[in-house]
């Protein structure tokens, strides 16, 4: 593959990889984020005669830079939370591990959604937002907090940047 080539593959796959980021977290939860992304995978192995498996591997790749630079800057948003006296250390322990276990929950979820009817996912999600909330007065955090454990369910933060 020339240098021309490889160039306009990279750019397309990360144009579309970084756009698809944004609204990756409330459909993953609803439709699979895979599905979509293979189907684009797919297209642009076939575009520019690649091997999908090298495709998906650059996609896959993206994916966990952004994912790693997400979980980062969480981080260092509650320990200036924990610094300003917002939030204890535990606190952020906790939301860290609730991240994580929310996160681990993800790909279950995506496998349950695919049989459900739009009115259970609804339903489902609903239910999910109320035991979050629930969860975060049980550990005296207020809402704000609730952006950092949403982002697989169309929440704005942190959680869809982990699948």
């Amino acid at each position: 593959m020339n240098v021309r080539k490889s160039l306009i593959v990279a750019g397309a796959v990360a144009g579309m990889g970084i756009a698809g980021l944004g609204t990756a977290g409330a459909v993953s939860a609803m439709s699979g984020q895979t599905d979509g992304q293979d189907g684009l995978v797919t297209k642009i192995a076939q575009k520019f005669n690649l091997n999908e498996a090298d495709v998906k591997a650059v996609f896959d790749a993206n994916r966990t830079e952004h994912q790693a630079a997400m979980k980062q800057k969480i981080e260092t948003q509650l320990s200036a939370d924990v610094s300003s006296g917002k939030i204890t250390a535990d606190q952020k322990t906790k939301i860290l591990a609730k991240i994580d276990a929310l996160e681990a929950a993800r790909e279950s979820d995506r496998t349950d959604m695919k049989d459900k009817t739009d009115a259970e996912r609804k339903a489902l999600m609903d239910q999910k937002r109320a035991d979050l909330q629930q969860w975060l007065k049980d550990n005296g955090l207020d809402s704000t907090y609730e952006r950092y454990l949403m982002g697989g369910m169309g929440g704005k933060g942190g959680g869809h940047m982990m699948k």
